[in-house]
């Protein structure tokens, strides 16, 4: 990837509170925040991260993530993920992010579901994100060592969103070919890179002319 053709962005959580985007104006091109977690958790500075994200650039695309737990029923988690980016204005060119990762360090696990059911699971839950919100693209964001573990197993009809720190070019697990976003640092937030340009990426994104 050539240094023409690296788009950044950054995703946010409320560990960051509410966050300051001003300060990246003109120097990132998407980002991302947490708007949900599990069945029944909402991100309380989801509202102000989604606004503040459109006050930067109402052409910039906007990614709203889903903290999947396996543990819980992946189709009352898409429905409440959908519902609650719903509930603070979900346009054209807006997209998800399903964010699976294991939920003990170490463990390689995410609620301490066998990779194969997760995984199982985490499909169910993003085929009804597409169902719930047609023309919006959901992309799967985890690390190649979670999915090594066989927590990826049927994932790649969505988006690979990789998260693999300290490299030149992040790891491609399968059954991926390629990334599409990679989150490659978390100084001084989560940073990460869109792989393709700019036009690329309002392309990829569905980015209507004007909204």
């Amino acid at each position: 990837m050539t240094q023409t053709t690296v788009v950044q962005g950054l995703d946010i959580s409320d560990w960051q509170g509410a966050y300051d985007w001003e300060q990246w104006k003109g120097r990132i091109g998407f980002g991302a925040a947490k708007a949900a977690e599990g069945d029944a958790v909402t991100d309380p500075d989801f509202g102000h991260n989604w606004n503040a994200m459109w006050e930067l650039d109402r052409l910039m695309p906007r990614f709203a993530y889903l903290y999947f737990h396996a543990g819980l029923d992946p189709v009352v988690q898409a429905a409440h993920l959908v519902a609650t980016v719903r509930g603070h204005g979900l346009l054209p060119g807006d997209n998800f992010l399903f964010d699976f990762e294991e939920t003990e360090p170490g463990s390689g696990r995410n609620d301490g579901i066998p990779p194969a059911v997760a995984a199982a699971r985490a499909r169910i839950c993003l085929q009804r994100i597409n169902d719930l919100a047609p023309g919006h693209r959901v992309l799967v964001y985890l690390s190649p060592s979670f999915a090594a573990e066989g927590n990826s197993d049927g994932l790649d009809p969505w988006h690979l969103w990789a998260a693999d720190y300290g490299v030149d070019t992040p790891a491609v697990p399968a059954p991926w070919k390629t990334w599409t976003f990679w989150q490659w640092t978390d100084q001084p937030v989560d940073r990460d890179r869109f792989n393709g340009t700019g036009e690329q990426l309002l392309e990829f994104c569905r980015m209507p002319a004007k909204r």
